[in-house]
C-alpha cells in the first residue's frame, strides 16, 4: 500500500512538472524589477529594457538612421515564421481591452526579431500609453507551446527622455553613408554646388568626430566630351577643389590623397557615352574614406 501510494504521488509530481515545462512561456519584467538603461555617443544611442530569464528589448537610433526596436536572447525558443504583436495592459490596469498591433517576422537568432521603423513607431506609443507590447510564437521544438515575451512600461518614460537627449547629439550621418561618396559635377562646373558642400560638411563633422579615419582618398575624373588635354585639366581642378574645401574646414592634408584621371576610360562609368545623362555620369569626383 505504501509503495502504490509513493508510485501514485511520484507520477503526480512528474505530471506537475511536464505541466509547468509545457503551454505558454511568458516573460516579462515584474513592476517593481523593470529596468531601462541608455548609452551612447555621436555615433548611435541604445535604449536597453531587461527582461529577466528572457534578454533585452532594445531601441537603438544609429547616426543618420531610423529608429530600431529588437530583441536580443540567447535562445528566445521561438520558432521561425511570425509573432503576433499585441498592446496588452499591465495588471494593474486589466480593465481595458487588448489590442492586436499585426504580424512580424522571427529568425532563429540571437536577434529574433527586429523591426521596421513602423512597428517601432507603434511599440513606442503603446509604451507612452502605459500599454505592455507583447510578442508571441510557437516554441520551434513543440507547436502546441507558445512564447509570449512583454515590454513593461515601468520606468520607461524616464528613460526615453535621456535616450532623446542622446539622439539630439547624433552626427548627421555614419560612416557607412559616406565610406564612399561622390561629387557630381554640372558641364564647366568646377565650384562647389550647395549639395556638394553639404555632402562634404557632412564628411568633414564625421571625420572629426572618428578618430579612427585616417585616410580619404580623393578621384577626379570627367567625361569624354571635349580634348582630353581640358578633360584632365578639369579632372584636377575639381579633384583640388573638394581637396582644399576639406583642408579650410579642419581635415588634416596629411590625410589626404588626391588625384585625377580626366577621361581615363578603365573609370568611366559609361563607356559609350550617348546622352547628357551618361556624360553627367562620369563628371564626378569620389571620396573613399579608410579607418583602422
Amino acid at each position: 500500500m505504501k509503495n502504490s501510494l509513493k508510485f501514485t504521488l511520484s507520477l503526480m509530481s512528474l505530471l506537475s512538472a511536464t505541466s509547468v515545462q509545457t503551454g505558454n512561456l511568458v516573460y516579462h519584467a515584474d513592476f517593481d524589477t523593470s529596468l531601462w538603461s541608455v548609452e551612447g555617443s555621436v555615433f548611435g544611442c541604445t535604449l536597453t529594457h531587461t527582461i529577466p530569464r528572457f534578454g533585452e528589448a532594445v531601441f537603438y537610433r544609429q547616426a543618420g538612421e531610423a529608429m530600431l526596436f529588437s530583441l536580443h536572447s540567447l535562445d528566445s525558443g521561438m520558432a521561425e515564421g511570425r509573432a503576433l504583436l499585441t498592446s496588452s495592459p499591465p495588471v494593474w490596469r486589466h480593465e481595458l481591452p487588448q489590442q492586436d498591433l499585426g504580424y512580424v517576422d522571427v529568425a532563429r537568432s540571437t536577434r529574433p526579431v527586429v523591426l521596421d521603423e513602423t512597428s517601432t513607431r507603434q511599440v513606442l506609443a503603446e509604451l507612452f500609453k502605459g500599454m505592455m507590447p507583447t510578442l508571441t510564437r510557437r516554441t520551434w521544438y513543440n507547436e502546441l507551446d507558445s512564447v509570449q515575451v512583454a515590454v513593461s512600461p515601468v520606468n520607461f518614460q524616464h528613460a526615453y527622455r535621456e535616450f532623446q537627449s542622446c539622439q539630439a547629439d547624433l552626427l548627421p550621418v555614419n560612416f557607412g553613408q559616406i565610406e564612399r561618396s561622390t561629387v557630381f559635377w554640372q558641364a564647366g562646373q568646377v565650384a562647389l554646388d550647395e549639395v556638394s558642400r553639404e555632402l562634404l560638411d557632412n564628411i568633414i563633422l564625421y571625420i572629426k568626430a572618428d578618430p579612427s579615419v585616417y585616410s580619404v582618398q580623393i578621384n577626379g575624373f570627367t567625361d569624354t566630351a571635349g580634348s582630353s588635354r581640358d578633360n584632365l585639366e578639369n579632372s584636377r581642378l575639381r579633384a583640388f577643389t573638394v581637396h582644399q574645401y576639406l583642408v579650410d574646414h579642419g581635415v588634416d592634408e596629411a590625410m589626404l590623397e588626391t588625384r585625377y584621371f580626366g577621361e581615363t576610360t578603365e573609370y568611366l562609368i559609361v563607356r559609350n557615352e550617348r546622352t547628357a545623362s551618361d556624360r553627367d555620369r562620369n563628371r564626378r569626383v569620389t571620396l573613399m574614406l579608410q579607418r583602422r
